[in-house]
């Protein structure tokens, strides 16, 4: 493949709750920014010093990616599912009144796909771990919200179609 300026277009970002169906949450300004994030361990060792000296070596643990979506057009019954931020929660009644909280052995997460003209990328398992930002007034609302995303069944982070 070429080098080449990416350019995907409008991105429509859709959840699906745990067990529920897929929805459009929405559309972005200025699109929806994807971080991963790898989890590394340094190997100490004798030829390097120690634990006084550098790594002779680094394991790779795994990797989480965070995606964040500021929406200026979103569908509010839909963004309920992401304001109860756990599957057996409801907005504005923490899951911690309803049982564990646990976001994998509850299954409390959602599923996230960002769509787009060029590609798709599917999040299996995500969650809201950050604040959700949700402005009022007269001008426009935004619904600001970070999804944190982990490995699905300890093997796919994301696919991408």
């Amino acid at each position: 493949m070429a080098i080449a300026i990416i350019v995907d277009g409008l991105v429509t970002v859709k959840i699906t709750p745990y067990g529920g169906t897929q929805s459009s949450l929405g559309y972005t300004r200025n699109g929806v920014e994807v971080t991963f994030e790898s989890f590394m361990l340094d190997v100490m060792g004798d030829e390097n010093g120690g634990d006084d000296g550098p790594p002779i070596d680094v394991q790779y643990l795994g990797e989480t990616a965070r995606i964040r979506c500021e929406l200026t057009k979103w569908d509010t019954a839909v963004s309920l599912n992401v304001l109860e931020r756990h599957a057996s929660s409801a907005a504005g009644v923490p899951v911690i009144a309803a049982g564990s909280g646990l976001i994998n052995q509850d299954n409390g997460y959602l599923a996230l796909e960002l769509t787009s003209t060029n590609r798709t990328y599917n999040f299996p398992k995500v969650f809201p771990r950050n604040a959700i930002e949700l402005n009022k007034g007269t001008k426009f609302s935004t619904f600001t919200c970070e999804f944190e995303a982990h490995r699905f069944n300890g093997a796919t982070l994301y696919t991408i179609a």
